[in-house]
C-alpha cells in the first residue's frame, strides 16, 4: 500500500499555484517601477506555459511588460497578461490569490 509522505514533493497544482505567486509578486513590485527581470521570474513563466502549452503571447507580454517605462502601460499590460495568463491555464484570479 503506497504511504503518504510530507517529503515526497509538490502536486502540479500546487507548484502551479506557487508559480502563480511569484508572478502576482512580480506584478506587485511592477506598480511601482519597471522590474529586473530575473531567471526565478523566467523559469515561473516557463513552467506555467510548458504545464498547459497553448499560446505563448501571454507568458511573453508579461515578461516584456513588468519592465515598462512607462507606469500605465507597465500597470496595464502587466493586468492584461496576467489575467490572460490565468484564463489559459483555467483558474479564476481571485482575490484571495492576490
Amino acid at each position: 500500500m503506497f504511504r503518504y509522505s510530507p517529503f515526497m514533493g509538490f502536486a502540479a497544482n500546487q507548484l502551479r499555484d506557487k508559480a502563480l505567486a511569484a508572478l502576482e509578486e512580480a506584478a506587485e513590485q511592477s506598480k511601482a517601477r519597471p522590474l529586473v527581470r530575473t531567471k526565478a521570474l523566467a523559469f515561473s513563466l516557463a513552467y506555467l506555459w510548458a504545464s498547459r502549452g497553448g499560446e505563448r503571447w501571454p507568458f511573453v507580454t508579461f515578461w516584456q511588460a513588468v519592465a515598462f517605462d512607462n507606469d500605465i502601460g507597465r500597470k496595464q499590460g502587466v493586468n492584461a497578461s496576467l489575467n490572460a495568463i490565468y484564463l489559459a491555464l483555467g483558474v479564476s484570479r481571485e482575490p484571495s490569490r492576490l
